[in-house]
């Protein structure tokens, strides 16, 4: 029964420190606050930034576009040549790639 009360009394000290350096904090906090302006921009600014990201996705967008055209083209192109020029060629091809996957 003794040790308990000394734990106890031990806890209490403890919490006593505990209490004390949160409220040191929470002042110190509060200085902070009062003391360090804070400043919100505009809405314009955030308006145009968002204009320039959408232009700039729209820019990326049809560059990515315009590269996936001129491969597909390339590649069905390439493909259909293939296919006309050296048939067995096209078809040892294709027997690979199947046997491949």
């Amino acid at each position: 029964m003794v040790s308990r009360k000394v734990l106890q009394l031990e806890h209490d000290h403890q919490d006593e420190h505990f209490l004390a350096a949160v409220k040191e904090i929470e002042d110190g906090l509060e200085m902070l606050e009062e003391n360090v302006p804070v400043y919100t921009p505009d809405l314009q600014f955030f308006e145009n930034l968002v204009a320039e990201q959408r232009q700039e996705m729209k820019r990326k967008l049809i560059r990515e576009l315009a590269i996936f055209t001129v491969a597909a083209l390339l590649i069905v192109t390439s493909v259909l040549f293939m296919l006309y020029q050296v048939p067995a060629v096209f078809f040892i091809l294709q027997g690979i790639v199947t046997v491949l996957l």
